[in-house]
C-alpha cells in the first residue's frame, strides 16, 4: 500500500503543471507638476501584477543634466497610501522600506515588500531639478515619460504634465508625444494640464513627451533650477518637430509602398505556389497507359535484385528495411552467405533465438548487380563470421546511403523506368522558395527595429513562403510518373504480390522447383508478403529441408522449418529496425515621429 501511494505521489509531482515565476504591469500613471521656480515634482504610479512570489521592485534613472533628490515610495492600499520609510538594502529586504542610490549607470530607486499572486500599486515619488529648458522666450518639458529598458511591456501609460499656471492662449502651447505610437496628447478641460495616454507599449520601447510654453509662466524663476539657454527656442523646435512630421511622412508613404509591394508578392506568390505544381503534375506527373489486364502474375516479371522492385513500386528515392532483408537472402540464395539460427539463453535462463551470417567466401560474379555487391562488401567489413544482433551497434549510415544511389542509378536512370522531368522543375521552385524565405528572414533581421510596421506583413510572406514549399514537398511523388515499360513492369509485380497473397491461386500453380520457392521467399520479403509465402511452403510440404543455405537451430524437426523462416523473417525484421534506427541517428523558430532627445529613460524590474 506504501508503494501505491508513494507511486501516485510521484506520478502528481511529476506531471503536475510547473507555473514559471513572472510579473508584468496593469498600467502605468506619471504625473508631473512643473513648480512656478522650475522645479518638477513627479510621482510614477506603477500597478503590478505578480505570479509566485516577489520581494523587490526598482526604477533606473539614467544621469544627465538634470539631478534627482527627495525620493520616497508609498504603496496603495484599498486608495490608501502607505508610507515606505528608507532603509539601506539588506539581505533581508526588509518589508516597507526603500532605498535610493546612485550607481554607476544612474539614479536607483529600490523598495521592498512581500508580493505572491497577486496585484500591487506603488507611488514613487521624487523632484526632479533641471529637468526643464528654458530659453529666452519659452520653456521646453523634454521628457522620457516611460523608459527604453523596462523587459516589459505595458498595457496603458496616462501622463499628466501640470502647468505652472493656467493656459491663457493654446496657441502659446505645443506638445508633442513621441513615437508614433497609439496614444494621443492634448490639453485638459481646465487648461492647467496637457494629458497624453499611450497604449499597448512593447517591451524596451520608449516614450517620450515634449511640451513647449511660454517662459513667463514660470512666476518664481530660479536659474539654479533648470538649464539655461540663452536664445529663442520656440521656431527652433517647432522647426525640429515639423523636420521629424515631414521625415515620418515620408517614412510612412514608403512603409505604404512597401505594405502594398508585400501584399501583391504575398497574392502572386501564393498563387504561383499552388499553380507550379498543379502544372508540373498535370504535364509530367500523369501516368501513361499501357495494356495490361492482367489480375496475377504466376511467377516473378522480371529477374531483378528485389531492392529495385521496392524502388519500382513505391516510386520512391530510397529502398525500405525489408529492401536489405530480401538482398540479404538473395545473397544467401546465390550461395555468397548462409544463415545459421542459434538458441541462446539470455537473462535468467530465457532462450532467445539469434542469427548468424556467414560468408561462403565465393567470387563475385560479374553478372551480380551493384547494389548487391554493396552488400556483400559491407558484410565483409563485419568478418567472415557475425550476428544480426550486433548490427543495432553499426553505423550504417554511408552504407544507405550508397545502396540508395546504385538502387536509384538502375531504375530511375539506366532503365528509366521512372521519369523525373516533373521533379526537376520542382527543385528550381523550391530553391527560389527556400532562397526568399532565408532573404525574408535576413529582412526582418536587419530590418524588424525600424519598420515594426511590416512586420506582420513579413511574416505573412513567411508563412505563404512555407506553404510554397510544404505544396512542393507533397507534390514530389504525384510529379513523377513510369515510362510505358515502367509503368507495365510495376503493375505486373503488384499483380505477383496478390498472387503469392492468394494461397488457393499457389496451390493451383506451384512452383516446379525449389529455386523458384525460394525466389517467392526472396520476393515475398521485399513486397511483404513473405509469411504467406512460407505458409504456403508448409501447407504444400516444399522440401524446405533441401535449402542449402538456412540452417534451423534444431535439426531432425522437418515438420517446424517453415516456422523457422517464419522466426527468421521476423528477427531479420527486427535487424532492419535497427538498422534503420542506425541510419538515423547518425544522420541525426495623436502623435508623432521622431523624438528620441528626450531626457529620463531608463527602465526597472523586479524580483
Amino acid at each position: 500500500m506504501k508503494k501505491i501511494i508513494f507511486l501516485l505521489i510521484f506520478l502528481f509531482i511529476l506531471f503536475s503543471p510547473i507555473y514559471a515565476k513572472d510579473y508584468g504591469f496593469n498600467f502605468a500613471k506619471v504625473y508631473y507638476d512643473i513648480k512656478p521656480n522650475g522645479e518638477i515634482d513627479v510621482v510614477n504610479e506603477l500597478s503590478y501584477w505578480f505570479s509566485g512570489s516577489y520581494s523587490r521592485a526598482w526604477i533606473n534613472i539614467p544621469y544627465g543634466n538634470w539631478d534627482i533628490k527627495d525620493a520616497s515610495v508609498k504603496e496603495v492600499i484599498n486608495g490608501v497610501e502607505k508610507d515606505y520609510t528608507y532603509h539601506r538594502e539588506t539581505q533581508e529586504r526588509i518589508p516597507n522600506t526603500f532605498n535610493f542610490t546612485r550607481t554607476s549607470e544612474g539614479y536607483k530607486i529600490t523598495w521592498f515588500y512581500r508580493a505572491s499572486d497577486t496585484n500591487k500599486t506603488f507611488r514613487v515619488h521624487y523632484k526632479l531639478i533641471k529637468g526643464l529648458n528654458v530659453y529666452n522666450d519659452v520653456a521646453e518639458f523634454y521628457w522620457k515619460v516611460w523608459g527604453g529598458d523596462w523587459e516589459k511591456k505595458l498595457p496603458a501609460l496616462w501622463v499628466e504634465v501640470s502647468l505652472p499656471k493656467e493656459i491663457e492662449n493654446i496657441n502659446e502651447v505645443s506638445y508633442f508625444l513621441h513615437p508614433k505610437i497609439d496614444g494621443k496628447i492634448g490639453i485638459s478641460k481646465d487648461y492647467k494640464k496637457i494629458l497624453a495616454y499611450a497604449g499597448n507599449i512593447p517591451e524596451k520601447q520608449w516614450v517620450e513627451v515634449r511640451l513647449v510654453f511660454p517662459r513667463y509662466y514660470l512666476t518664481n524663476l530660479d536659474e539654479s533650477k533648470v538649464n539655461l539657454i540663452l536664445e529663442n527656442g520656440r521656431e527652433k523646435i517647432l522647426k525640429e518637430e515639423e523636420n521629424w512630421r515631414r521625415e515620418e511622412e515620408r517614412k510612412r508613404f514608403w512603409i505604404d509602398i512597401l505594405k502594398g509591394t508585400l501584399v501583391i508578392l504575398i497574392i502572386i506568390f501564393l498563387f504561383l505556389g499552388i499553380y507550379a505544381p498543379l502544372r508540373t503534375y498535370f504535364k509530367y506527373g500523369r501516368e501513361p497507359r499501357v495494356d495490361y489486364q492482367g489480375e496475377y502474375e504466376h511467377e516473378p516479371p522480371a529477374d531483378i535484385p528485389p531492392a529495385w522492385v521496392d524502388m519500382l513500386i513505391n516510386q520512391s528515392d530510397s529502398t525500405l528495411p525489408d529492401s536489405i532483408v530480401a538482398s540479404t537472402l538473395e545473397l544467401a540464395r546465390r550461395g555468397y552467405l548462409k544463415i545459421v539460427e542459434e538458441i541462446k539463453e539470455g537473462f535468467l535462463g530465457r532462450k532467445h533465438k539469434d542469427y548468424k551470417i556467414v560468408l561462403t567466401g565465393k567470387k563475385m560474379e560479374n553478372e551480380l548487380s551493384e547494389d548487391l555487391k554493396e552488400l556483400l562488401l559491407q558484410f565483409g567489413e563485419f568478418g567472415s563470421e557475425f550476428y544480426i544482433s550486433e548490427l543495432k551497434n553499426k553505423n550504417l549510415q554511408s552504407f544507405k546511403s550508397n545502396f540508395d544511389k546504385l538502387v536509384k542509378y538502375y531504375v530511375y536512370d539506366k532503365n528509366r523506368w521512372i521519369l523525373t522531368e516533373g521533379l526537376k522543375i520542382l527543385n528550381i521552385w523550391l530553391f527560389v522558395w527556400i532562397l526568399l524565405e532565408f532573404l525574408t528572414f535576413v529582412f526582418l533581421f536587419i530590418f524588424s527595429k525600424n519598420l515594426k510596421d511590416i512586420l506582420p506583413y513579413a511574416i505573412a510572406l513567411i508563412v505563404v513562403l512555407s506553404i510554397n514549399v510544404f505544396l512542393n514537398i507533397i507534390f514530389r511523388k504525384p510529379v513523377k510518373r513510369y515510362s510505358p515499360e515502367g509503368k507495365l513492369l510495376a503493375l505486373k509485380w503488384k499483380a505477383f504480390k496478390r498472387f503469392l497473397k492468394d494461397f488457393s491461386l499457389i496451390s493451383k500453380h506451384p512452383p516446379e522447383s525449389l529455386i523458384m520457392w525460394e525466389k517467392y521467399l526472396v520476393y515475398g520479403t521485399v513486397l511483404g508478403v513473405a509469411k504467406e509465402v512460407l505458409k504456403a511452403m508448409k501447407m504444400l510440404e516444399v522440401p524446405v529441408n533441401d535449402i542449402q543455405w538456412f540452417t534451423p537451430g534444431i535439426s531432425g524437426y522437418m515438420v517446424d522449418l517453415a516456422d523457422s523462416f517464419e522466426s527468421f523473417n521476423s528477427s531479420l525484421a527486427s535487424f532492419s529496425d535497427a538498422f534503420t534506427s542506425s541510419v538515423a541517428s547518425s544522420t541525426s523558430s495623436g502623435s508623432s515621429g521622431g523624438g528620441g532627445g528626450g531626457g529620463g529613460g531608463g527602465g526597472g524590474g523586479a524580483d
